[in-house]
């Protein structure tokens, strides 16, 4: 038996002002798929999709999980015997509050979940995850989650490989303009790590669209417009291992290479974090108000100037 899996990336118009239609839609179009594509294992779709989100109170809409959300979505799941990820949602706990993916498996169960690593701060309020997380879809292989600004970090993404991750799911929340960068990210790190990598954005005022499916050489099997879209693909994770056994390109086998290096691991970045120099000039994390002020820290103080218009200036 191959390993094969059927994937749905559903990027959607995330409505506003009547966040209800949302799941309604969602259920609507993941059933009809599965009757039009019968061969699909895996939905996904964009971050928070199924969440209210934006408005000035927005952390009074996170809630624990599971919830009734949750439970129609695991009901759906196990009606069509698919396994699910729609998105990520805003989960409390306690004081604190998750920017939170889910994991339903076929039988209707959540097997898993992760709460976003890396939000986007300071832009972003929500508390910060510290788990990997990867689950196993049986006799086909397994799969890495993450959530939109944490592609920025490529520990991550190692992380999650090293940790046996042949598929990466990244649902997305932008607009902005670093979109263009982030594709590029996309595939550098589908490169990198020898992985599929499946990224699918929202659409609508927080999102901008455009997601990308990418094998593990870094070629594009699927690139969407601006509007609503549904990319469908067959993946097949037997590539996955044929490229880390003999090589991106039948050339290079860099899990090998990473694993027989003298270094064995050992970069001073994880080892001690905070005695970077690189940390050692930038202030505190917060929301910029002017692009020509800023204030460095304590120990560099004595080697900055004020520029002609009282701006601070490295010597």
């Amino acid at each position: 038996m191959t390993r094969k899996l059927g994937v749905a990336g559903l990027q959607l118009t995330k409505n506003y002002e009547h966040q209800e239609n949302n799941l309604a839609n969602f259920i609507k179009l993941v059933k009809a798929k599965k009757t039009q594509f019968p061969w699909i294992d895996l939905f996904f779709t964009g971050e928070l999709f199924l969440q209210e989100y934006g408005s000035a109170n927005w952390k009074d809409k996170a809630q624990p999980i599971p919830n009734a959300i949750t439970d129609s979505l695991c009901k759906l799941a196990k009606n069509l015997g698919i396994w699910l990820v729609p998105g990520s949602f805003l989960e409390k706990e306690g004081s604190k509050t998750f920017n939170t993916l889910i994991v339903i498996n076929s039988e209707g169960s959540i097997v898993t979940k992760y709460r976003k690593m890396y939000p986007w701060s300071p832009h972003e309020d929500t508390d910060w995850g510290e788990d990997f997380i990867t689950f196993d879809i049986p006799n086909i292989g397994r799969i890495g989650v993450l959530i939109c600004y944490d592609l920025w970090f490529p520990e991550v993404m190692r992380t999650l490989t090293w940790m046996g991750a042949e598929v990466i799911l990244l649902p997305s929340l932008t607009f902005t303009s670093d979109r263009a960068a982030e594709l590029v990210l996309v595939q550098a790190q589908a490169i990198m790590y020898q992985s599929y990598v499946l990224n699918v954005n929202c659409v609508g005022p927080q999102g901008g669209g455009k997601s990308l499916f990418v094998d593990p050489e870094g070629r594009i099997l699927q690139s969407a417009g601006e509007t609503d879209e549904v990319m469908t693909e067959i993946i097949d994770l037997e590539k996955v291992s044929w490229i880390r056994q003999f090589g991106s390109y039948g050339m290079n086998p860099l899990w090998k290479n990473f694993r027989d290096s003298k270094i064995q691991g050992k970069f001073p970045p994880y080892h001690r974090l905070q005695e970077g120099e690189i940390f050692q000039d930038l202030n505190e994390l917060s929301l910029h108000k002017n692009v020509r002020k800023w204030e460095l820290t304590d120990s560099s103080k004595n080697e900055i100037e004020e520029g002609p218009s009282g701006e601070k200036l490295i010597k």
